[in-house]
């Protein structure tokens, strides 16, 4: 239900006080904590409580209301309303209003009196704490209540079970960002969970167990839904991120309503500074798959972090409902880490709703391995959306490339088999469908750009927007594995794929035939450019329904169509603009510069 329709007359009659607070960041408050609450200290006196998130679902308002009776034994309703920040769970400056609004026979205007001010904490979602300090001849005594859910907190509808009580002992306390934060060891080991109870921060490198390909142990991270993890860093390039091992796993499982969140510790109420791209490393998952630069594959910005092997099935975990803000070290010129980096990850891998929010390099990056991801999200980009390399050939479906003009922004996808040998086997070839690619308004250049001898093959795909060219098919090596325009091998395909609005529809980079990429592109099924635009204006959503095309298409000659894949009967990454289309919705964090 939107915020909009979730005013009351009542909250909106109370005036709104701007957020000035010291608060935690370990429980957020969400409108899973609506409803009832009562002290069962004071015979069931009870507060409603309602909050209504903003459009960006980034904090919104809170608002509650209390029945009392002031010393003299009348009966009063009073309020509290405040803006909260998005990791606010604690507030010492609550304004408590006095409703007033003349008597039943004769009504006056309606008016709201500050006598007042309430310390407000969420402790978990069957425990907030109030504390009510009354202005003198107030005619109301201070009090303090400890109140619980009135029908009791079901895990299934909100998350936070656990009340803070101290760090796990592979912790240490982490004071400089709250009293509920705990600092993460450089190596964890066994299997550790990681609560949402707890404000977890990372300082540098934290790795999940040590590579078991050099003689290393492996380790278990399992982190809960709405738990929030965050970096040290207060400027661009910092180096704080989280990296699983090869042979080691993580489960991450969010949920729709309870995302896990990895971002700059900028983010939290009273941070020194702005969050910004780059002050979080991101995410990186390392595994044993198959990838063309075995056995000597070692990640670009760390010589430690190996990766890679001969299982096609091997298995890192799960991660579901996942946001990464802010990330993208930068260490030097192609040495990067992005939001999310896939190294060697297997298809035994869970990977699905996840996104890369304002980041400062690409979104997603595969270097090789097989790994399969649903449902990705790359919001206000700082390079490319998705971006492969060294023979990845797992699979993609449902993603989204939404630029909105930020700094940085490139191409949509940027695809390559390989840095040193444009012809290296396994060759580079992902299969992607119904992917929505959007530019923005800054200096992006290809929509899909085909480079360094890779394959693939596309289907139901829209892009929109690029200030360069559309489609862009680079070197030698990538037409050559592709084949004759009129002859194509299978290696690089695209069906049912439709452009809009590019200043070029195609481009023949360096060492391409002039002329190729187009008719590499006409020349096969499904494919248009649309006389103009079917996404509605400045969203990523279709301007009604989208374009038809069925996917898998009849006599496909890609392998693994049907094996993974969600048959669909439409082009891009939304079926509509109707919210049931919409799998961004409740978890994912919308954007609008």
């Amino acid at each position: 239900m939107s915020a909009k329709i979730r005013y009351t007359r009542l909250a909106l009659a109370s005036a709104i006080a701007l957020a000035a607070t010291q608060a935690h960041a370990s429980v957020r408050l969400s409108e899973a904590f609506d409803g009832a609450w009562f002290d069962p200290a004071a015979s069931g006196r009870g507060v409603l409580i309602d909050f209504i998130p903003n459009a960006q679902r980034a904090g919104g308002t809170l608002f509650a209301a209390d029945f009392v009776y002031d010393n003299a034994g009348n009966p009063f309703w009073i309020t509290l309303q405040q803006n909260w920040s998005e990791f606010q769970n604690t507030s010492t400056t609550v304004p408590i209003l006095r409703a007033a609004a003349g008597t039943w026979p004769a009504p006056g205007t309606a008016a709201n009196t500050q006598i007042g001010t309430a310390t407000f904490t969420i402790n978990s979602c069957n425990s907030i704490t109030v504390s009510y300090t009354m202005d003198a001849g107030s005619g109301f005594a201070n009090r303090t209540q400890t109140l619980q859910r009135l029908a009791g907190a079901d895990p299934a509808t909100c998350a936070y079970q656990q009340t803070f009580t101290a760090c796990p002992a592979f912790a240490t306390a982490a004071p400089a960002f709250g009293a509920r934060a705990c600092q993460l060891p450089a190596t964890i080991t066994g299997d550790q969970t990681l609560t949402n109870n707890i404000t977890w921060v990372m300082n540098g490198k934290v790795q999940v167990g040590t590579d078991t390909g050099q003689s290393g142990t492996a380790a278990t991270l399992r982190i809960e839904p709405g738990t929030l993890l965050v970096s040290t860093g207060n400027s661009a390039n910092s180096f704080d991120h989280l990296a699983v091992n090869r042979g080691s796993k993580i489960f991450a499982e969010g949920s729709r309503e309870f995302p896990i969140i990895m971002t700059t510790g900028n983010e939290l109420p009273g941070a020194p500074g702005a969050p910004a791209p780059g002050q979080l490393g991101g995410l990186v998952i390392s595994g044993n798959a198959p990838s063309n630069c075995n056995p000597n594959c070692v990640a670009e910005w760390d010589t430690t972090n190996r990766y890679g092997g001969t299982d096609a099935k091997d298995n890192s975990g799960v991660v579901r409902y996942m946001q990464v803000r802010y990330a993208g070290y930068i260490f030097t010129t192609n040495r990067e880490l992005n939001s999310f980096t896939f190294n060697g990850v297997g298809s035994g891998t869970t990977l699905e709703y996840l996104q890369a929010f304002r980041g400062q390099d690409d979104g997603f990056e595969w270097f090789g391995g097989t790994a399969n991801v649903r449902y990705a999200i790359v919001t206000c980009g700082g390079d490319d959306g998705f971006d492969w390399d060294e023979g990845f050939s797992g699979k993609l479906q449902f993603g989204l490339v939404d630029q909105r003009g930020c700094s940085g922004e490139d191409h949509g996808f940027e695809l390559s088999n390989s840095p040193t040998n444009a012809d290296a086997t396994p060759r580079a070839r992902g299969t992607v469908a119904n992917i929505t690619v959007r530019a923005g308004t800054g200096n992006n250049r290809d929509g899909l750009q085909l480079n360094s001898g890779t394959g693939g093959n596309f289907y139901n795909m829209l892009v929109e927007g690029f200030k360069r060219a559309c489609v862009a098919i680079e070197g030698a090596p990538t037409a050559t594995a592709a084949g004759a325009a009129g002859a194509l091998t299978g290696v690089l395909t695209a069906n049912n794929v439709k452009l809009a609005g590019c200043a070029a529809s195609y481009r023949d980079g360096s060492g391409v035939t002039a002329g190729y990429t187009q008719a590499w592109f006409t020349g096969q099924s499904g494919n248009e450019v649309l006389g103009a635009s079917v996404l509605a204006a400045g969203s990523f959503l279709p301007n009604g329904n989208a374009p038809a095309g069925v996917f898998p298409p009849a006599n496909a000659t890609a392998p693994g169509l049907n094996d993974w894949f969600v048959a669909t009967d439409y082009v891009g990454a939304f079926r509509s603009n109707a919210d049931a289309d919409n799998w961004t919705l409740g978890w994912a964090r919308p954007f609008n510069p």
